[in-house]
């Protein structure tokens, strides 16, 4: 452990000073990348650095990209306080800023990663490495994949941005979206082809299970290719070496997964998220997962429906505990199963009214908390403090609207008729408090996603694939029970497939992009986000939120990043008028 530490600030140190200096990269230790790594085990502890730049991009409340994502999207209303940092979500929900230097912790933790994984590469083609061509294959291959994701989020955030291939110390430009999403696509390309077809049963779950593998890259390719022919209206996906990627080659890395890779849906929904663990057989259980049996599936290697997740760790550590699920948690303290936190995620009532009550995954994903025969958690209408009763916040929240996410909750579980948080159970870990007991891993691609996506892009098996995600979420099963003759079949389209894709996804950081690549992004945010009823300090208001067409949906280039590349980079358009500024609380 000690190595990895000394690893993670040597490389953090390089990244930090190149983030400050547009890149820059002085060679500050003498650890470099001329004598470091060399060793297998070297190699690990390297590419552990590029995993934790990358959980880092997911970690903070309001840099996630799942945040950035949801606050985007039409499934939420931002929520949060008037006070802390709470604004700059409501701001980014309305595509404006308090300042144009909102986005610079998401900037630079993307550069850093980048730079990390142009380490390790750069690495691999010097002499006097001792890996093994098959070693060798899959460092490189799980580093590509890293690059690929980073510039994947860092593009759809941000548009055209500088293209970084090595550690070098340089100011380059932005270079056109065609040329990031080459590399994307060569990247995932070169990892799927090096990449060991070891099916999920055959993983060491021990040293393995959160690691990049062949299955990840073509499910990811798939993503990628969905989002830039849609986005950009395109038929194929560039290569940086030149050549494409089309669509049959696409459905055959998608079907791959589907037969080869060994991942499958888990038979409940539900069981994927952590209140599900609040049911321990006590009859002080939460109530919601005690009448439907639930049970969590862990993070232990029994979950063959995550293809890629970002895992966190147990030690309650700064960058070790998920703080993206504390800040998305209720502002209600003492409260059972859920945890209390940051409030900055609330559901758009809209989309909650709309959604069918026999779909097992509304009740799944959202706690209405006026619902007490579902929840068990009893409502107030005046401030209840320390009574175990869920009451809007008069004295410091902003647009509450009654409903609450619950995939990325705190949660507590009785024992003894304490409440005990989940991380104490689970790892037997001491609780410390609401931040660092937020331990669960966030999800970047399920099994039930390359479902959809196959479906999507016309696969032949297009109706088996939509029907298998639908029936879990009706049934509560694997997929395999059939549709046809009951009321929840649906012949497979593009609407019902974008409809399913709502469901199965919401709240996990994946609905804005669909609409966005759907091109429905300013239809579906002033349909869903015009006059939404919410709680203001308590008291019942209603909000309309705009979308602003001249940013393209696109966040500002930080402005301190333009001033120290001399005005080699230039701003996204729609970030320097007036309306820019977000000015509210």
């Amino acid at each position: 452990m000690k190595k990895y530490i000394i690893l993670l600030l040597i490389l953090s140190v390089l990244a930090s000073v190149s983030c400050s200096d547009f890149l820059s990269t002085d060679d500050l230790t003498e650890k470099t990348n001329s004598t470091f790594p060399i060793t297998e085990d070297d190699y690990k502890q390297a590419i552990a650095a590029v995993y934790a730049a990358q959980k880092s991009c997911y970690y903070d409340q309001i840099n996630s990209f799942v945040g950035l994502s949801n606050y985007l999207d039409d499934d939420h209303i931002a929520g949060g306080r008037a006070l802390f940092d709470d604004p700059a979500i409501r701001a980014t929900e309305r595509y404006q800023v308090r300042n144009l230097d909102a986005y610079s912790t998401p900037w630079s933790n993307y550069y850093t990663g980048i730079f990390r994984a142009n380490f390790v590469l750069e690495s691999l083609e010097k002499n006097g490495n001792t890996l093994s061509d098959a070693a060798k294959n899959n460092i490189e291959g799980q580093t590509r994949y890293l690059r690929a994701s980073l510039y994947f989020d860092l593009t759809r955030l941000f548009g055209e941005v500088p293209l970084k291939l090595s550690t070098e110390s340089n100011n380059p430009p932005r270079v056109s979206t065609d040329s990031c999403f080459a590399l994307i696509a060569s990247d995932l390309k070169r990892a799927i082809e090096i990449l060991p077809s070891t099916s999920f049963q055959g993983i060491n779950k021990a040293t393995d299970l959160f690691n990049a593998n062949k299955w990840a890259a073509e499910a990811m390719a798939g993503r990628v290719f969905l989002f830039y022919t849609g986005y950009y209206n395109k038929s194929e996906l560039p290569l940086f070496e030149g050549g494409a990627i089309n669509k049959s080659q696409v459905l055959d890395w998608l079907h791959d997964v589907i037969d080869n890779s060994g991942y499958r849906l888990i038979n409940d929904f539900r069981n994927l998220w952590l209140y599900a663990l609040a049911n321990r057989g006590n009859a002080d259980d939460y109530k919601f997962a005690r009448d439907n049996n639930l049970s969590w599936i862990g993070e232990k290697g029994d979950n063959t429906e995550a293809i890629y997740s970002i895992s966190f760790s147990a030690l309650g550590e700064n960058m070790n505990f998920n703080r993206f699920a504390h800040s998305v948690s209720c502002t209600v303290g003492g409260l059972f199963p859920f945890g209390n936190g940051g409030g900055m995620s609330a559901v758009n009532p809209k989309v909650y009214n709309e959604w069918d009550n026999d779909d097992l995954r509304k009740a799944g994903s959202i706690w209405n908390v006026r619902d007490f025969e579902t929840e068990g958690i009893e409502f107030s209408e005046t401030p209840a403090p320390n009574s175990g009763k869920f009451y809007f916040n008069s004295q410091s929240n902003m647009e509450e609207t009654g409903f609450h996410q619950k995939k990325y909750s705190h949660i507590y579980v009785k024992v003894d008729g304490a409440r005990v948080a989940a991380n104490t159970i689970v790892n037997g870990i001491a609780t410390k408090n609401g931040q660092s007991d937020s331990f669960v891993g966030i999800y970047i691609i399920r099994f039930s996603d390359v479902l959809l996506m196959a479906a999507e892009l016309g696969s032949p098996n297009a109706q088996s694939y939509y029907n298998r995600v639908r029936s879990r979420g009706y049934f509560a099963n694997h997929g395999d029970t059939p549709l046809e003759n009951t009321p929840y079949y649906k012949a497979v389209s593009q609407e019902n497939i974008q409809e399913e894709r709502r469901h199965e996804f919401a709240f996990e950081g994946i609905r804005a992009w669909d609409i966005r690549r759907w091109g429905i992004e300013e239809q579906q945010i002033t349909k869903y986000k015009t006059d939404v009823p919410v709680y203001r300090f308590g008291i019942p208001e209603v909000i309309t939120i705009k979308y602003r067409p001249e940013t393209k949906g696109l966040l500002p280039i930080p402005l301190n990043q333009i001033n120290l590349s001399n005005g080699v980079l230039k701003q996204n358009a729609g970030w320097d008028s007036n309306d820019a500024i977000y000015s509210g609380n």
